[in-house]
């Protein structure tokens, strides 16, 4: 995480992880908490059965939906906390974050909004400029 002092106050940038494909990007209160590089390998597909999945082991370890959804939701909200008040996020913690918030909108307990859930961004191709037809000789 980079960090910039402007006017006194400290603003925190986050890196954005652009795969072949694009990105996705994960928000939770209206914050990007999470980016993940999208490529023909790591589809949006894949990352959003990462929420499924974890639900499914975890029932198949006798924890029950409602005591799952409480640890999504408290591990959310622990991240969200860690990002605005600056404190660094691990990639371990992105991982889960992950998988909490894929679970909770596959639980349908948060709608995929401008606040909550993921966008997914195409990756960036910038345009080359043509050469002027006037050349100088």
């Amino acid at each position: 995480m980079y960090l910039k002092l402007i006017c006194g106050h400290i603003l925190s940038l986050m890196t954005i992880f652009q795969g072949s494909e694009g990105s996705i990007c994960l928000y939770y209160k209206g914050k990007l908490i999470s980016s993940y590089p999208l490529s023909k390998n790591k589809t949006l597909k894949r990352y959003l059965y990462q929420g499924e999945d974890i639900i499914l082991k975890s029932l198949k370890q006798n924890i029950n939906i409602k005591k799952q959804i409480k640890l999504y939701l408290y591990f959310c909200n622990m991240v969200y906390n860690r990002k605005i008040n600056n404190k660094p996020i691990y990639r371990s913690d992105h991982i889960y974050f992950l998988n909490c918030l894929t679970a909770l909108l596959k639980l349908k307990l948060i709608d995929n909004d401008e606040s909550n859930g993921y966008m997914t961004f195409p990756r960036y191709q910038a345009k080359l400029k043509k050469p002027s037809s006037s050349s100088v000789v």
